[in-house]
């Protein structure tokens, strides 16, 4: 029964050591019981058979050229949008200008020839 009790103690306090050794990996690390070491969980993508990478959880990277793209894109197409309707307001201002009537009327001066 000692023997038993005694046995028990070794594993919690084995266990205990291999925790302590585990906990002192911070998030992107997993403790690697063949080099008593913290592994980089990078490695797990070169090689993903290696043992305890199920302990490393991976973020998909998202590609944001999309939302570059489309905002260039939409950039580019406001640009262009105000330069036309710019282009389109200084081309109507102009036809209109040469057809509007006189406000006030040509004053007549007489000359020589004319004489009142």
């Amino acid at each position: 029964m000692a023997s038993n009790v005694l046995c028990a103690l070794c594993g919690l306090i084995i266990a205990t050591i291999v925790n302590g050794q585990r906990s002192l990996c911070n998030s992107k690390e997993f403790w690697s019981s063949d080099i008593d070491q913290c592994v980089s969980c990078s490695t797990c993508k070169q090689y993903p058979k290696t043992p305890s990478c199920n302990t490393c959880t991976f973020t998909e990277e998202r590609s944001d050229g999309w939302r570059l793209a489309a905002i260039s894109s939409f950039s580019v197409l406001a640009v262009v949008l105000v330069a036309a309707g710019l282009i389109i307001g200084v081309m109507l201002h102009r036809r209109t200008a040469n057809n509007r009537p006189l406000r006030e009327p040509i004053e007549e001066t007489t000359g020589p020839l004319y004489q009142a």
